[in-house]
């Protein structure tokens, strides 16, 4: 039986560009003779579409798409069958919509799969949506027996959450005896899920039926979907789609592998062909890559902003822009103060060369505004005036006159991106989020391409980059606020400051003694730069203290956090729209 691997990147409510890519995997399969074209979840409307889908235009115009497939399914072999992703009407009781599977044949719905387990963890809040489903889908292909899944319905013995569903529909279409069952899926990328769903997935194949299992590639808002589709049989991974910056429309023959690969068909719209299970899997940098180009292009945008300041997090999000839009679509924005250093200029400078990107120097004078806003705002001598009463006090706080530094820069960098059409990017990271350590420049412009991204992880990918001057990574960051200031300086050193944000965020670790057991964990992910610093630090004197410092003002900064832009998510818990925590609280 001939299956193409349908690996589209979709848009939520895009229902003429998303029919255009349905067509294209129909054509296709219908050319490679495939007995099964199969689309990622929700293919039709977009995922996620969230609450887009209470508007009755909405689903109307879904169900509509639907029909649409249904009528391009005459003009194609007869034997084909598609199986597409849509939203349907529940007309009993319950939540007001369905998330179906349908299976399309000789200009009819022949079968409709109804999914039954929502996830309503992370990102994923279908159970707002959708009523579950409790029915197996099964139809003949031949002699072949296939079943129908979507998504989190292969997913219930996956052990990797702290809850189980009551159901289990692998194990029944196991005990119905289908020869193949086909998965469709829109699963973001998390670290180490790409191997995790090969693990867990593959194995289940061994004395059950071979698995087809189809997801999505191309970012979306937070999210990014590593695609990876694959076919797995008798216990083992039989083909693996690896491409996931163009739809790809990879045909397997799940049991007939004596026959001989056809010659592969690539065009600027389609490619497919018998394939080689390909070793080793997506990059991070790739998935950032194309998290961000879908973001930008999408947005309706073609030209990205950046300030661009000699240090790591700016030259990292710089190459992750040229990668994504082209050099020649990038415009990075120099702006040194008198508290630049001459090597961070330079710096800048030869990465900008380095990357072919358009090279822009706006030196910014700071000292002068804050006297004069001073002068304006102590016209009052009333002690009842903060601004009188503070002064008088000694109060005034010298850190407002450094920070208005990255203040003028975020004026500077809007000013570009409204006068002349780019979007403007954000350079923090997410161990600067996790503490604050932050301004507006930061992480508070369209898009913040390294926000889900520890402190380790972005040197990690200036290291694997050339083009990024080595002296950007190996010296210490720095604001650059004052003169010889460093982070390490104000907060830990980064070796320390990346595992505590994320045992916190990640594992929900909030003392001393659990983050040491969590440290100690066997197995464990890369959590830090330098390990031995970690180790050696948790014996010292005061280690307690810091940690507790730390612990604290993470806790404190969710105000500031709730208010920045959205970034690309790659880890388990991001700083965004699946971590809900109160900002007005007295636990953390």
């Amino acid at each position: 039986m001939k299956v193409c691997l349908a690996q589209i990147n979709t848009t939520p409510g895009d229902f003429s560009g998303n029919l255009k890519k349905v067509q294209l995997g129909i054509d296709a399969a219908s050319t490679a003779g495939a007995d099964l074209v199969v689309f990622p979840e929700l293919t039709l409307p977009g995922y996620l579409s969230q609450d887009l889908i209470y508007n009755p235009d909405f689903i109307a115009r879904n169900l509509q798409a639907l029909q649409e497939v249904v009528e391009m399914s005459v003009h194609c072999h007869p034997k084909l069958h598609i199986v597409i992703g849509y939203i349907g009407k529940n007309t009993g009781i319950g939540k007001p919509f369905t998330n179906l599977a349908g299976v399309i044949n000789k200009g009819s719905l022949a079968h409709i799969y109804q999914k039954q387990l929502l996830p309503f963890y992370d990102v994923f809040d279908e159970l707002r949506y959708f009523e579950p489903g409790n029915q197996l889908t099964m139809f003949n292909i031949g002699s072949v027996k296939v079943g129908l899944a979507i998504c989190e319905d292969l997913w219930n013995d996956k052990g990797s959450d702290d809850y189980r569903y009551v159901d289990n529909p692998l194990e029944k279409y196991r005990a119905a005896g289908v020869d193949v069952l086909v998965s469709i899926n829109s699963s973001p990328f998390v670290h180490g899920k790409c191997q995790q769903r090969l693990d867990h997935i593959a194995p289940a194949t061994l004395g059950g039926p071979a698995i087809v299992y189809v997801n999505q590639c191309g970012g979306q808002d937070e999210l990014v979907f590593d695609g990876q589709s694959f076919v797995a049989k008798e216990g083992a991974v039989q083909h693996l789609s690896a491409n996931i910056f163009n739809d790809t429309f990879d045909v397997v023959d799940i049991f007939d592998e004596t026959l001989p690969n056809p010659e592969a068909v690539s065009t600027p719209e389609a490619a497919f062909a018998l394939k080689e299970v390909k070793p080793g899997l997506v990059s991070l940098a790739d998935l950032l890559v194309l998290g961000l180009r879908d973001y930008v292009q999408k947005s309706g945008f073609s030209q990205i902003v950046l300030a661009s300041s000699g240090g790591v997090d700016s030259a990292v999000v710089c190459k992750l822009a040229c990668d994504a839009v082209g050099a020649k679509n990038v415009h990075a924005i120099r702006m040194p103060s008198i508290f630049s250093s001459p090597h961070s200029r330079d710096d800048a400078k030869l990465l900008h060369e380095n990357l072919g990107c358009w090279d822009y120097e706006v030196p910014i004078e700071h000292e002068t505004l804050v006297q004069s806003l001073n002068e304006h705002f102590s016209v009052h001598d009333d002690s009842a005036n903060i601004a009188a009463r503070t002064v008088s006090a000694g109060g005034y706080s010298s850190v407002a006159d450094e920070n208005i530094q990255a203040r003028l820069r975020d004026v500077y960098l809007m000013h570009f991106s409204n006068a002349y059409g780019a979007m403007p990017l954000s350079t923090g990271n997410k161990t600067e989020s996790g503490c604050g350590y932050y301004t507006h420049f930061d992480m508070n412009f369209s898009y913040a391409p390294i926000k889900d991204l520890y402190k380790f992880e972005v040197i990690d990918l200036a290291m694997d980059d050339a083009r990024i001057p080595k002296h950007i990574w190996q010296k210490p960051p720095s604001a650059e606020l004052a003169f010889g200031q460093t982070d390490e300086e104000s907060l830990l050193p980064y070796a320390l400051l990346d595992p505590i944000v994320m045992s916190y965020v990640e594992d929900y670790v909030t003392s001393f003694e659990r983050f040491r057991a969590w440290v100690a964990k066997p197995s464990r992910q890369k959590i830090s730069g330098n390990f031995k610093t970690l180790i050696d630090w948790l014996d010292r004197e005061g280690a307690i203290n810091d940690y507790e410092r730390i612990v604290s003002l993470i806790g404190r900064m969710e105000y500031k956090r709730r208010q920045t832009c959205p970034g690309t998510k790659v880890s388990k818990v991001a700083f965004g729209i699946g971590r809900r925590i109160p900002i007005v609280e007295k636990w953390s």
